[in-house]
C-alpha cells in the first residue's frame, strides 16, 4: 500500500513537472497528514486570481497523474484518487458550465447558483434541457478522458523516472521539488547521478 501511495504521489509531481503552465512541485511526502495518504504540494510563485484553459487543462492532468500512475505501475485502480476525481471532474465541468471554455457547448453560462430543489442538480438550479445535459455531461467526460490520456503519455514517456522516485520516496518519505526535477533528469539520462 504504501509503494501504492508513493506511486500515486510521483504521478502527480512528474505530470506537474512536464506542465508549463501550473505550479512547480514544492515536494512530495508519502508521510499521513490527516485524511490524506500522501501529499504532493505545488507552490505559486504569484498570485493568480484569473486561470486559463490551457492552465486549467494542465491542472486537472496534475489531479489525474496519481490515478494513471496506479495503473501503470500496478495494473489496477484505487479508492486513494477519489478526491482528484471529484476536484477533475468540477473542474471540468466548471470549465464547460460557468467559463465558457468549450467549443462543443459554447460561450454561455450553464445554470446558476439558485436555490435547490427536489430533483435538481446538488447546489445549482437547472435551466437547461435534458438534451443540453447530456451534451454537457458528454463534454466534461471528454475533457476529463483528454487528461487522463495527456497523464498516461507522459507517465508512460516517463516511466523509468516514475519507477526511480517512488523507490527514493519510499526511502526518504520525503523529497523537495527540485530532487523531482533532478532524479527526472538521472532518469532520462540528462544529469548523472
Amino acid at each position: 500500500e504504501k509503494r501504492m501511495i508513493a506511486a500515486h504521489e510521483i504521478g502527480h509531481a512528474i505530470v506537474a513537472n512536464q506542465m508549463p503552465e501550473v505550479e512547480p512541485v514544492h515536494k512530495v511526502t508519502i508521510v499521513s497528514r490527516g485524511r490524506a495518504l500522501g501529499l504532493m504540494v505545488s507552490l505559486s510563485e504569484d498570485d493568480k486570481v484569473m486561470r486559463s484553459r490551457t492552465e486549467l487543462m494542465q491542472q486537472m492532468a496534475v489531479a489525474l497523474g496519481g490515478r494513471v500512475a496506479e495503473e501503470l505501475v500496478f495494473d489496477h485502480r484505487s479508492t486513494g484518487a477519489a478526491n482528484d476525481l471529484q476536484v477533475s471532474t468540477e473542474r471540468a465541468r466548471k470549465m464547460v458550465t460557468e467559463f465558457g471554455m468549450s467549443d462543443e457547448i459554447g460561450p454561455r453560462a450553464w445554470g446558476t447558483s439558485g436555490p435547490v430543489f427536489l430533483g435538481d442538480d446538488f447546489g445549482h438550479q437547472r435551466e437547461y434541457s435534458e438534451d443540453t445535459a447530456r451534451a454537457i455531461d458528454a463534454e466534461v467526460e471528454r475533457l476529463l478522458r483528454q487528461g487522463e490520456d495527456r497523464c498516461r503519455d507522459l507517465l508512460t514517456r516517463n516511466r523509468a523516472a516514475l519507477d526511480l522516485i517512488t523507490r527514493v520516496l519510499l526511502e526518504q518519505e520525503t523529497i523537495s521539488g527540485s530532487e523531482v526535477n533532478r532524479l527526472i533528469r538521472v532518469a532520462n539520462g540528462t544529469e548523472p547521478d
